[in-house]
């Protein structure tokens, strides 16, 4: 490695920032991690917790110190381009869990900044490193089912949502934007081409939810090499695999069979394949937050590019858009 290990900062010790500190103290004994939250209880909790190097008691405290590199913000995304520019400012590089903003609006501020105070910046979209992904691109792109037509993806279970995700301010959207945006980077890394335009609908029927905006949703998707997607994303139709689903890519000459969530795929066509993911890493946060670490210390770009979560919420927010017209919306 040509530098030394970053000092990482994570803003906002919940869940997500337990699983992200866990994973770099697993990989790098000796990376230095300090942590800030508006609870200072937690703050202390974490860096005991993950043997820290500090915890802050408030955020000015973080930004003005030289032992952090990275601000990794992990708070509902309500907060998230407060904190990237208020960091971006600073000078700190930067990783926002997803998703990346609540809209385009804010997403453009978070860009603003990053190119303004020159920095780095990068969203922890875990989906784009699970490791049944590239074989399955690689199926594709090896001809194993021809010219691919349609992707079909599938991904429901009624979750319980309470707290922050039920208020409709601090959400942005619904259940597309807070949980489907990993669904959205999975069908657009899938068609291995830029979405173009998008068609949405939401069942019309009165049934009590927690969920603002919507909590089901289907999207039609028209990308730029002509193949078509289609997502089917819901909080609230019951799954009695818990959240085991089905997906399929259909193409001239073959179909993929594949697991949503990646634990087995089968190809079916020019050559029969059955493959399984990395168990070890299944969810692939092991290899991405592993690969972030190890990019920053080569001077390498960080994946996935701001541009490409760009990109992907620009498809959220069309098919939002689509939902009050009632017709296709460009991207």
């Amino acid at each position: 490695m040509s530098r030394n290990y970053p000092g990482v900062c994570f803003v906002g010790c919940g869940k997500i920032a337990s699983r992200h500190a866990s994973t770099l103290k697993k990989a790098y004994k000796d990376i230095s991690l300090s942590f800030f939250d508006k609870d200072a209880s937690k703050s202390l909790e974490f860096k005991t917790k993950f043997n820290g190097n500090r915890s802050f008691p408030e955020l000015d405290h973080l930004l003005d110190s030289d032992d952090v590199d990275i601000v990794y913000i992990t708070t509902p995304h309500a907060y998230h381009a407060e904190l990237a520019c208020a960091a971006a400012k600073s000078g700190k590089d930067i990783i926002i869990e997803k998703p990346v903003a609540r809209n385009l609006t804010e997403y453009k501020k978070i860009t603003a900044a990053v190119k303004k105070h020159n920095v780095k910046c990068t969203v922890a979209e875990n989906y784009l490193y699970k490791s049944f992904v590239k074989k399955i691109t690689d199926s594709i792109s090896n001809g194993y089912i021809g010219k691919p037509l349609i992707i079909e993806i599938n991904k429901h279970n009624k979750d319980a949502i309470s707290g922050w995700r039920s208020d409709s301010d601090l959400m942005g959207g619904g259940a597309l934007l807070e949980g489907g945006v990993h669904w959205v980077n999975l069908l657009v890394s899938l068609a291995q081409s830029d979405p173009v335009s998008v068609f949405a609908v939401k069942p019309d029927v009165e049934y009590p939810t927690t969920v603002p905006f919507e909590d089901t949703i289907v999207l039609s998707v028209k990308f730029k090499n002509g193949t078509v997607g289609k997502l089917l994303h819901s909080w609230r139709i019951p799954n009695r695999f818990k959240g085991i689903s089905l997906s399929k890519i259909y193409g001239t000459d073959g179909v993929i069979t594949f697991e949503s969530n990646g634990l087995f795929t089968s190809v079916s066509g020019n050559k029969r394949k059955k493959f399984f993911p990395d168990f070890s890493d299944f969810l692939g946060f092991k290899e991405m937050d592993k690969t972030f670490i190890k990019d920053y210390m080569e001077d390498r770009p960080w994946n996935p590019s701001l541009e490409r979560i760009g990109l992907e919420l620009k498809l959220v927010d069309a098919a939002y858009r689509s939902l009050k017209s009632g017709n296709a919306e460009k991207i």
